[in-house]
C-alpha cells in the first residue's frame, strides 16, 4: 500500500508558503509626516476674489497679527504676480517686467504704506480699495498684498519674497473675457503595475485671459464597469491663471489610488473637470493594468506541483492494481493450490 501522509505534507507546504506569500504582498504600511512653522505674521485670508465692473470700486479689509514673541514692525507692499511653474506658487514682479505684464493690478489697488509696529499677539486690520478704470478689458488682473519686516527693496526685475507674508488678490474685470482651458495631460504614472498605488497628473492649460477654477474628479472603473474609486481634483479651489499651466497630483492635491485588498484586472480612470461661466467640460480616459504577477507565479507553482502529485499518485495506484490483478492471474509456486472442486 502507497504511503501518502509526504504527498499531503507537500501539499500542505505549498499551500501555506502561497497564501503567506499573498499575505505579506498585500500588506501596506503607511508612514505620515506633518510640520509647522511659525512665520511671526499671521494674515487673516490667503486669497481675495472680486469681479468688479469697469468704473466701479470694491473695498476690503486685511487683518494681519504678529505671532512673534518679540515686538514686529511690518511694511505692507503691493506687487504684482504671475505662475511660476505649475504648482501654482506665484512669481512678483515689477520694475521693466511690470511695466509689459499685461495682467498687472498694483495701479488699482490702494493701501496705505505706512509701517505697523505690532506687540505679540496684537493685531492690525488695512482697508484696501480696487479701483477698476471704465477703460478696462474684461479679463483678469493679479497681484499680492505682502508685508515683510524690512522695508521693500527692489532688485532689478524680481524681488525677495522669503521674509515676507501677503495676501494674493484675483480680480476679473466683468464683461465677455476669453475663457479657454484645455487638458494638456492626464496619466497615471504607469500602464502596469504589480501592486498599487497608481499615482495620476492632470495637467490644465489656461488658453484665456482670465483665471479659471477646474473642479471635479477621477473615476476609477474595473474591467465590468464597476466604480471603484473617486478621487477629487482640485479639491482646495486653486486657480489657473492666463497664459499658464497648473498641475494637480499626489503632492498637492492627494490624486492616488491606494486600494486595500487583492487587486487584479485591467482599470480605466477617467477624469471631469468643469470650469467657466457658463460651465465647460475637460475629459479624458486612461486605461491602465495591476497584475500581482509574484502572488499568481507563486500560487500557479502551487497548481502545477498539486497536478504533477495527483497524477504521479494516480500512476502508481493503477500500477499497484495491476500488479495484483497479475498476481491473481498467474500464481507462483510459493501460493497456495486452488481448492478441489470434486
Amino acid at each position: 500500500m502507497i504511503k501518502t501522509l509526504p504527498t499531503a505534507k507537500l501539499i500542505f507546504i505549498v499551500s501555506f508558503a502561497g497564501f503567506l506569500a499573498l499575505s505579506i504582498l498585500a500588506a501596506r504600511t503607511v508612514f505620515a509626516q506633518d510640520s509647522t512653522g511659525a512665520t511671526g505674521i499671521q494674515v487673516s485670508a490667503p486669497v481675495y476674489n472680486f469681479q468688479i465692473d469697469p468704473g466701479d470700486t470694491t473695498q476690503e479689509i486685511i487683518k494681519i497679527r504678529n505671532v512673534s514673541d518679540n515686538e514686529q514692525t511690518y511694511f505692507p507692499e503691493v506687487l504684482d504676480f504671475k505662475p511660476t511653474g505649475e504648482t501654482g506658487t506665484p512669481q512678483f514682479i515689477t520694475g521693466v517686467e511690470k511695466n509689459s505684464y499685461s495682467y498687472s493690478l498694483t495701479s488699482w489697488v490702494k493701501i496705505s504704506k505706512e509701517p505697523i509696529t505690532l506687540q505679540p499677539n496684537e493685531s492690525a486690520a488695512l482697508n484696501f480699495t480696487i479701483n477698476v478704470p471704465k477703460t478696462a478689458e474684461p479679463g483678469g488682473a493679479y497681484a499680492g498684498i505682502l508685508f515683510g519686516t524690512s522695508p521693500p527693496k527692489t532688485e532689478g526685475s524680481a524681488i525677495a519674497i522669503s521674509n515676507k507674508v501677503g495676501a494674493l488678490v484675483l480680480v476679473r474685470v466683468a464683461g465677455a473675457a476669453k475663457e479657454t482651458a484645455t487638458l494638456k495631460e492626464f496619466a497615471a504614472n504607469g500602464n502596469f503595475f504589480e501592486n498599487p498605488p497608481v499615482d495620476f497628473v492632470v495637467r490644465v492649460e489656461n488658453k484665456g485671459t482670465v483665471h479659471v477654477r477646474p473642479k471635479g474628479n477621477i473615476t476609477i472603473k474595473d474591467i465590468f464597469g464597476r466604480k471603484v474609486a473617486a478621487l477629487d481634483v482640485n479639491e482646495k479651489d486653486g486657480a489657473v491663471l492666463p497664459e499658464s499651466i497648473r498641475k494637480f497630483d499626489k503632492e498637492n492635491d492627494e490624486l492616488t489610488w491606494n486600494p486595500s485588498g487583492f487587486t487584479i484586472g485591467k482599470y480605466t480612470a477617467t477624469v471631469l473637470l468643469n470650469y467657466g461661466d457658463p460651465s465647460k467640460q475637460l475629459s479624458e480616459t486612461v486605461s491602465f493594468w495591476v497584475v500581482p504577477w509574484k502572488v499568481l507565479l507563486v500560487v500557479g507553482i502551487g497548481i502545477v506541483i498539486m497536478v504533477l502529485l495527483i497524477i504521479l499518485n494516480i500512476r502508481r495506484y493503477n500500477h499497484w492494481v495491476v500488479s495484483r490483478a497479475e498476481k491473481k492471474e498467474h500464481p507462483t509456486k510459493d501460493d497456495p493450490p486452488a481448492p478441489s472442486t470434486g
